[in-house]
């Protein structure tokens, strides 16, 4: 079940958000760039007996898959930002 922002006091929100963000950063370092790059790099070989196109599906797939969970933390880290940018800005009567 995922978390709703409004279920968090503020301060917990503004931890969230740091949290998400810094895993987003991490996978897209460690997980989505390198998949995107090994694809490219398979991309340009030309010999099929060197990549098959069983490999290429399968870093098709994991680099969709990879996608897939960025975009699931991308939308998370959102909600949690919005959460903050409304109750701060009802606090400060904004």
């Amino acid at each position: 079940m995922e978390d709703e922002p409004q279920n968090f006091p503020l301060v917990e929100r503004f931890h969230k958000a740091e949290y998400l963000s810094r895993e987003l950063s991490e996978h897209l370092k460690q997980s989505l760039l390198p998949r995107l790059s090994e694809l490219r790099h398979a991309s340009k070989v030309q010999d099929c007996a060197q990549v098959s196109d069983q490999e290429m599906l399968d870093r098709i797939t994991a680099l969709l898959d990879s996608e897939c969970f960025a975009v699931d933390l991308y939308q998370r880290l959102q909600k949690f930002l919005e959460s903050i940018e409304k109750e701060t800005r009802g606090i400060l009567d904004l």
